[in-house]
Order: C-alpha cells, then structure tokens, then sequence
C-alpha cells in the first residue's frame, strides 16, 4: 500500500486529488494539510511514502517544507505553475503534475512511486525472472536494449528493458539520474575523487566496482550528494 499525504492550501483542490488518488485501490491518502505546520505534524505521525505537494502556499512555498526534512519521503509537486519544473529537478521529484490533474497522467506518477512501497523490483533477465530488493541496486547503466544492474548483493545483471522506463520505477531519492545512461543510488557512494578532464572517480560503500563519470554527470552528482 502506497502512503501519501496531500498538501494544497485550497481545500476544493485537495478533495479533487484526493478523488483522484483513492480511486487506486492501492494508494492509501493518510491525511490532508493545508500549510506547513500541519504538513510537519502529518509528517511526523504517518511517514508517508510520498508528498503530494502544492508549491505556492499561503505564506510559504513547496520547497521551504523540503528544505526543513532532513530525509524527505517522495514528491510529487502538483501546482498550476509551469515555471517551477526547473527547480523541481534540482530537488529530485518524482513528477511535476500541472492542475488540473488528468487521471491518466496521475497514473504515470503513481507507476513511478510503486516500487517505494513493495521495495522490491521484478526484473527480466537473461539468467530469467528475478525479484531484487531496490535498497540493494547501486547502479543502473545503459547498455544498448538492455540496462546493467550493478549490485554487491547479486552479480551484475542485464535486464531487458529500456532505461527510460526503469527509471521511472526507482524512488528520488535515494536514486538520481545522473544522465540519459546513469541512474545512481546516492546511499551507496562513499566518497568522490577528482580526476583530470574534469571527470570523478565514484568509490561505493558496498564493495561495488567504481565508476569513472564524466564532466556533466560529475556535476550533478556532487550537487546531488551536496543536499543529502
């Protein structure tokens, strides 16, 4: 069951999402808040799976809630302002929706913010069908029509299927995609070097071989590990 809270200041629109949302029999709307104070409280009481978050509140905004948890759950930022999705990305949300809300385009997200729930990932492989436990993943690497997982719980495996859609099944955070062929669990790097030619050597905590990245996949890495 996937754990969500919803956080408008216009009660109209809060209802609205929350129609939206229930209509999914596994997505439980554990409460409602209207500013931040009531956000923080709910936050507390219920560890959600994910937000449901408005950007523009009275007296506040979305990412002034974000920037006081230390280990956010999920966001999804659903706002009638198209002019924040930059700024979206720099904060690793799952999906920017725009009100109002279509149910099709809500199923999207909601297929992306599953796999945080079940914690576990079912893979096709060339070695057949396996379950793997998502907090074990490292990193995924495109590898033509295939994508390379890279774990020290299981030896490295190609599955069939394309990154763009895996990507959308790993939780941000702890995952971040660091380029179109990329996708990084943040909770596994132990520390970065910089190399010549502006790119960084990646050394995991696990025991998983490092990585080489270069220059703009470096940068987004260490802003990514600078807000953690």
């Amino acid at each position: 069951m996937l754990r969500v809270l919803v956080i408008d200041d216009e009660a109209p629109a809060r209802r609205y999402l929350r129609r939206l949302l229930e209509a999914s029999a596994d997505v439980h709307v554990a409460g409602e808040a209207a500013n931040l104070e009531q956000a923080r409280a709910l936050i507390r009481e219920h560890r959600p799976d994910a937000l449901f978050l408005d950007i523009e509140l009275t007296c506040a905004t979305g990412f002034d809630l974000l920037d006081e948890l230390e280990a956010p759950p999920a966001v999804v930022f659903v706002t009638a302002h198209s002019d924040y999705a930059a700024r979206a990305f720099d904060v690793q949300a799952v999906d920017y929706l725009l009100k109002p809300v279509r149910p099709d385009r809500l199923e999207q997200t909601l297929t992306r913010l599953r796999p945080r729930a079940s914690g576990h990932l079912t893979l096709r492989t060339r070695n057949g069908t396996k379950l793997i436990k998502i907090h074990e993943l490292t990193m995924a690497q495109a590898q033509g029509d295939y994508v390379l997982l890279c774990s020290a719980a299981h030896a490295n495996e190609l599955m069939h299927i394309t990154f763009k859609r895996l990507a959308t099944q790993l939780p941000c955070p702890p995952f971040c995609a660091l380029s179109r062929s990329v996708i990084m669990n943040l909770e596994h790097v132990s520390h970065l070097s910089q190399l010549p030619g502006a790119q960084t050597e990646v050394v995991f905590n696990n025991g998983v071989t490092p990585v080489v990245l270069g220059r703009v996949a470096s940068q987004r890495l260490r802003r990514a590990v600078a807000r953690r």
